[in-house]
């Protein structure tokens, strides 16, 4: 299997505010739960929204970004931009 990597993908929002970033992610998440289920490799690993900017960031793990590409059309919100194999770092507690 082809080792993970991280993709950054942006969606431009105007009015954002904490229920739609939780809708985001719990839409995203699911959705890349259901992709991963069906034999595909892709994890949501945070959301930031920058409401002041109107913009929120998802950090994703996956095999391709096509999963990733996948995985947002599913949930309805397909990405604006989708930045590939970028270098994150995600700490763990």
């Amino acid at each position: 299997m082809s080792p993970l990597r991280c993709y950054l993908v942006e969606w431009y929002r105007a009015a954002l505010v904490g229920e739609t970033v939780d809708r985001f992610t719990a839409v995203l998440h699911n959705c890349a739960a259901v992709i991963s289920a069906g034999g595909g490799n892709v994890q949501l690993l945070t959301v930031l929204a920058v409401p002041a900017d109107e913009v929120i960031f998802g950090v994703f793990a996956a095999t391709s970004p096509d999963l990733v590409a996948r995985a947002c059309v599913q949930a309805g919100i397909p990405a604006q931009r989708l930045s590939a194999a970028i270098d994150a770092r995600i700490p763990q507690p």
